[in-house]
């Protein structure tokens, strides 16, 4: 085999390769972006209005979501350069709109700090818990779906 085919061989390879690598980037990177236009959460056959639905678009940073030990999670992590706002406008949202109580205590003057709040599946004998950690930049939205019951004193 002559040199020009073998250069023009690893060229192709590597032509190719590259085309592979940039096509999964950008599918990645716009798969990821996506999430920040999702307008609602969903764990099974609950769906809960997302904070961007009430508060707009916010940057994601990240994402995880899973099964462990009978409880279903979805976490997604936001930046914002106004989290007192987005979480009063959310949690006020939850409370009045959603049908979610506060199950602790909420001081948006405390940073950081967490918001938590709860209220019955649509599944009987499930309970669906958000947990919202913030900081100054940003928050972490923690939804938890799993066997339960909630109580008022």
């Amino acid at each position: 085999m002559s040199t020009k085919k073998i250069v023009l061989i690893v060229l192709g390879c590597v032509i190719a390769l590259a085309a592979i690598i940039c096509f999964t980037i950008y599918f990645f990177i716009s798969s990821f972006s996506n999430l920040s236009d999702v307008e609602e959460y969903t764990l099974g056959d609950d769906t809960i209005s997302s904070i961007k639905s009430v508060v707009e678009k916010r940057k994601v940073t990240s994402v995880y979501t899973g099964i462990k030990n009978g409880i279903t999670t979805k976490t997604v992590e936001y930046k914002s350069d106004s989290v007192q706002d987005d979480l009063i406008k959310y949690v006020e949202y939850l409370r009045t709109d959603a049908g979610f109580s506060l199950i602790k205590e909420m001081d948006l003057s405390v940073v950081p700090s967490t918001v938590q709040l709860a209220k019955e599946s649509v599944d009987e004998g499930q309970v669906i818990i958000i947990i919202i950690d913030y900081t100054l930049n940003g928050y972490t939205i923690k939804l938890n779906k799993g066997e339960g019951t909630l109580t008022t004193l």
